[in-house]
């Protein structure tokens, strides 16, 4: 949910879909779509190897993920995010890391998908239907239904608008906003969210 947040992703790159209703332009997030980055001694960004140590994926400075296909039909589009300092289970970085890390730890096989996990049961993969659920439960403990947002309002759109939002109060420009969301550049429907 970190990842999808900050990284500004539509719900069928970061979860499979519980039913299929044909074809689609987007594409799920695969381990070999992360390229992490660590500041070496002068400052600057420096690539970690997908074949780096646990310790060091961990303290990754940075990370781009590369976004496949989309439903705008852009190929390859890459957006890089630094970490927050200081945050662990709030910082996307840190969360692509333990997400690669979980992965790697039950497969070499880059081409996995990032909503894929491993449990007590064996493999499974995270569900635009359970992202949902998990959504309405937080908002639900949250009280936001007492603060005036309906629980029928939020649903998995919810991370990609409220991502957008937070970039906007932090002062991004609707252009970076833009950008960092893969909207057509003459689309304006990002602006819907940041109003």
């Amino acid at each position: 949910i970190v990842i999808a947040f900050y990284y500004l992703l539509q719900v069928g790159e970061y979860t499979t879909k519980t039913k299929r209703r044909g074809q689609t332009w987007t594409q799920q997030c695969r381990v070999k779509d992360v390229t992490f980055f660590r500041r070496n001694d002068d400052g600057d960004l420096v690539i970690v190897p997908a074949s780096a140590s646990d310790d060091k994926i961990q303290r990754a400075s940075a990370a781009t993920l590369q976004i496949s296909n989309q439903k705008n039909g852009h190929l390859g589009v890459c957006v890089h995010q630094e970490e927050i300092v200081g945050e662990y289970w709030a910082c996307h970085v840190k969360a692509l890391a333990r997400r690669i890390l979980h992965i790697r730890r039950h497969t070499p096989e880059r081409n996995t998908l990032l909503c894929a996990y491993w449990d007590d049961m064996g493999r499974g993969n995270v569900t635009d239907s359970l992202v949902r659920v998990l959504l309405k439960f937080v908002v639900n403990y949250l009280a936001y239904p007492h603060r005036g947002i309906p629980l029928e309002r939020i649903d998995t759109h919810s991370l990609r608008s409220g991502g957008a939002c937070a970039l906007a109060q932090a002062g991004y420009s609707d252009r970076d906003i833009q950008k960092m969301g893969r909207w057509a550049p003459n689309s304006q429907a990002f602006k819907e969210y940041i109003q």
